[in-house]
C-alpha cells in the first residue's frame, strides 16, 4: 500500500526553506526539524508536482567542486564501497531514530523527590546492647602440644576471655549507643557454659569438676551482669540449655532443660538480683526463647537442635546452620510467631548469614578441631547493638584474645639481595 500523498503547504513549506538555506538540503531540513531523507522526499515531489524550477539535485551530488574522476582502484572496488554505503545508511537511520527518542526523552517533566530523613519527632531513637555467651566450656582443659601450640585453655584461660569479652562490650557498646537512648543490655547465656563430663576423655582431662564448673561460670555471669548493669542501667538475661550441660549419657527430647547445668547456673544467677528490678530473667523448660526487643523478635536457641547435622565439605557447618534456621523459622512462622533474628552457638564458628548470629567459642580451636581437620578460628563471642529504627545495626566478633603477629619466614637469599 503506498503512502498517503504530502498536502501541498507542507510542499511549498519545504521548497521556501531550500531556497532560505541556500538550496542546502541538510540546513534546510535542520530548520523545519525532520530527517534529510524526508525533506528529500518532499522536494522531489514538490518539484513533480511544478511547485520549484530548478530540479533538485540528487542527495548523493554536492554543489561543491565536480568530484575528480575515480581511480582504476576504486572502480575496481565499487562493490566495497556499495556495502560501506548501505551500512552507512543504516548507521543514520539507527541516529536519526536515537534523536528522535531522546528529544522526546528531554521533554518530559520530572520532580525531585523531597524525603526526610530526619527523627520520628518522638526524640532520640533507642537502643539494646547485646552480648551473647554460649560455648564458654568452662572447666575444659585443652593441651598446647597436643595441636601444635596453636591455643591452651583451662579454667583460668576462660575467666580471662570472658571478662575481656564483657568490658569490649561495656566500651564498644557505649560508644555504638552514643546517638540513642540505650535502654539496657540483652545478655544471652546460650548453652554449653560448662565442659560437663559427657565424654570419657573430658572426665579424665578437665581442670574442674562440673559442680566446679557451675560455680565459676556462676561467679563470672554475676560479675559480667554488675558491669553491664553499671555501663547501660538495666540487664535482661535470657538463658537456654546447651548439649554440653546435660547430666545424661545422651541427649534427651524430654526434660532436655530440666536435667541441664546450664539452667541451673541461670537459676543460681537469678537468685544473687531477686531484689535487683533493673535485673530480669527469663528462662523456663523450652530448649528455645524468643524475646522481643524494640519491635523485633530475638530467638535464641542452642544450636545442637535446629534439625541438623555437624560441617559439609568446604563450606563447613555454615551450609547445615542455615538449613536448620530455615526449619526453626518456618517452625515458629506455623506457630504464628515473626522471629527476626537468631542467635545461636553450639558449631563454634561466627557468622552473620541473613538474620542469623552465629556466635563462636570460648575455648576456640581444640583437640576435637584438630581431629576434624578444620580451619583454625580464634576463640570470640559476638555483641550487637539493635536500634529501634534501624533494627541490628551493629554486629561484630569479640576476639578473646590479643591478636600475636604472624612470624616472618626465615629465608636464605645470595649475599646482596637483602639490600
Amino acid at each position: 500500500m503506498s503512502p498517503p500523498p504530502v498536502p501541498d503547504h507542507l510542499l511549498r513549506e519545504a521548497v521556501q526553506a531550500y531556497e532560505a538555506a541556500g538550496r542546502n538540503q541538510l540546513r534546510a531540513a535542520k530548520a523545519l526539524g525532520i530527517p534529510r531523507s524526508t525533506f528529500i522526499g518532499r522536494l522531489l515531489a514538490a518539484e513533480r508536482a511544478g511547485l520549484m524550477g530548478d530540479p533538485v539535485p540528487p542527495p548523493e551530488v554536492s554543489r561543491a567542486a565536480p568530484a575528480p574522476p575515480p581511480s582504476p582502484r576504486e572502480i575496481q572496488d565499487a562493490a566495497f564501497w556499495r556495502r560501506k554505503a548501505s551500512a552507512l545508511e543504516r548507521q543514520i537511520g539507527e541516529l536519526e531514530h536515537l534523536a528522535e527518542q531522546l528529544s522526546g526523552i528531554r521533554g518530559v517533566p520530572y520532580q525531585v523527590p523531597a524525603y526526610a530523613i530526619a527523627s520520628q519527632g518522638r526524640g532520640r531513637a533507642q537502643s539494646v546492647i547485646g552480648v551473647h555467651w554460649s560455648d564458654t566450656h568452662m572447666g575444659e582443659k585443652i593441651a598446647a602440644e597436643e595441636i601444635g601450640g596453636i591455643n591452651a585453655f583451662d579454667s583460668d584461660i576462660c575467666r580471662a576471655r570472658l571478662r575481656r569479652h564483657i568490658a569490649a562490650a561495656c566500651q564498644i557498646g557505649a560508644r555504638w549507643a552514643e546517638d540513642t537512648d540505650c535502654v539496657g543490655a540483652y545478655f544471652a547465656l546460650g548453652g554449653d557454659l560448662i565442659s560437663g563430663d559427657i565424654h570419657e576423655e573430658l572426665r579424665m582431662t578437665n581442670d574442674l569438676t562440673a559442680h566446679e564448673q557451675v560455680q565459676a561460670m556462676v561467679e563470672e555471669a554475676i560479675a559480667a551482669i554488675r558491669h553491664l548493669k553499671e555501663a547501660f542501667g538495666a540487664v535482661h538475661v535470657v538463658a537456654v540449655p546447651g548439649n554440653h550441660g546435660r547430666n545424661t549419657p545422651k541427649p534427651t527430647a524430654k526434660l532436655y532443660a530440666r536435667l541441664s547445668y546450664d539452667m541451673m547456673i541461670a537459676a543460681m544467677v537469678q537468685r544473687e538480683f531477686a531484689n535487683d528490678p533493673r535485673v530480669t530473667f527469663q528462662m523456663g523448660a523450652a530448649k528455645d526463647q524468643v524475646t522481643p526487643i524494640l519491635g523485633r523478635n530475638v530467638l535464641l536457641t542452642h544450636g545442637d537442635k535446629m534439625g541438623t547435622g555437624g560441617g559439609q565439605g568446604f563450606a563447613g557447618p555454615f551450609l547445615p546452620i542455615v538449613r536448620g534456621a530455615k526449619k526453626v523459622l518456618a517452625q515458629y512462622a506455623s506457630k504464628g510467631v515473626r522471629v527476626d533474628y537468631l542467635l545461636h552457638g553450639h558449631f563454634h564458628i561466627s557468622g552473620n548469614p541473613g538474620n542469623i548470629l552465629s556466635n563462636g567459642s570460648v575455648p576456640g580451636y581444640s583437640e576435637y578441631a584438630d581431629d576434624l581437620r578444620v580451619v583454625v578460628e580464634p576463640p570470640q563471642q559476638n555483641i550487637f547493638l539493635i536500634h529501634s529504627r534501624w533494627g541490628m545495626r551493629e554486629r561484630m566478633p569479640v576476639q578473646l584474645e590479643e591478636p600475636t603477629p604472624p612470624p616472618k619466614p626465615r629465608v636464605r637469599v645470595p649475599a646482596g639481595w637483602a639490600e
